[in-house]
């Protein structure tokens, strides 16, 4: 028996619809299942849509200028201004001392990279540019990685296959299985081709919240983690390594944000904001 440890909870006197049912199957199995919190409402769906339509849009935009000579404090000041523009804010702004509105992560910076008005994008770097937007309360993440100009066939490999992996983990993403499936499926990916994932950081639940559960690792066992029901809105963000899995803080960063590969070798990363189906994911924002 659950008891008190139970997450699935309905209301009082309310008679559960098959739809608890299952969910109420599989923790007196004892495995971890979402509370009900998490699991969103249409109303709410449509809001983190909306929210996901200009967090793409604002990609879209940061695409069209990505060149050599960039200095990446340009990012930070389209990403404000389409959002004020749009009536949407950023969420990275001020969260937790994080001093800009997008994070602009360039080669063995894994992510975290704060835009600067002195950093200029040189040809052949790699640079992943990460936005969360919060529109009418609502929140949609996503990232996505840019070559700049032209580059290395070793960097433009990395950023084929970090973006292969992403997919493959959505593709394993499956309504009544677990968050360990998209785990698998991306550490597979990545080291048959010879690369290691990130494992101090993960996906996670998102839409009415910046960070919400659970936890989506990128690397793990198939059938382990939460379960996954319709409903559900996460992120899937694998970082994939050209070289060791480990990282570090970088000691010259005054706000202590950007993570850096601990052998300084290059990284890649993609984000997409997922919605689980009856029938598997549907992109929310990419």
């Amino acid at each position: 028996m659950i008891g008190k440890k139970t997450r699935w909870k309905l209301k009082k006197g309310v008679a559960p619809t098959e739809f608890d049912k299952r969910i109420m199957q599989w923790e007196r199995r004892g495995r971890l299942v979402p509370t009900p919190d998490l699991i969103k409402t249409p109303e709410q769906i449509e809001g983190i849509r909306k929210a996901g339509v200009v967090n793409t849009a604002v990609l879209d935009e940061v695409a069209k200028i990505i060149r050599p000579g960039l200095p990446t404090i340009e990012i930070d000041n389209l990403c404000m201004d389409y959002c004020k523009a749009h009536n949407a804010t950023p969420a990275c702004l001020n969260y937790e001392g994080f001093p800009k509105s997008v994070c602009t992560s360039i080669n063995e910076v894994v992510c975290h990279g704060i835009p600067k008005e002195n950093e200029f994008l040189q040809e052949g770097d790699i640079v992943n540019v990460d936005f969360t937007t919060i529109l009418d309360g609502y929140y949609a993440d996503a990232s996505r990685m840019f070559i700049v100009g032209k580059t290395t066939p070793e960097r433009e490999r990395l950023v084929r296959v970090a973006k292969e992996c992403l997919e493959i983990g959505a593709e394993a993403a499956k309504p009544w299985r677990f968050v360990g499936d998209i785990a698998n499926a991306i550490g597979n990916h990545a080291h048959k081709n010879g690369y290691t994932i990130v494992r101090d950081l993960c996906g996670h639940g998102v839409g009415l919240h910046f960070h919400e559960e659970p936890n989506v690792e990128h690397v793990g066992k198939p059938g382990t983690g939460m379960l996954l029901v319709p409903g559900m809105v996460f992120t899937i963000e694998p970082m994939v390594n050209e070289g060791t899995w480990e990282v570090f803080i970088d000691s010259d960063d005054p706000y202590g944000w950007e993570v850096i590969t601990e052998d300084e070798r290059d990284s890649a990363q993609w984000e997409h904001t997922f919605l689980m189906t009856e029938h598997g994911v549907e992109i929310l924002s990419k």
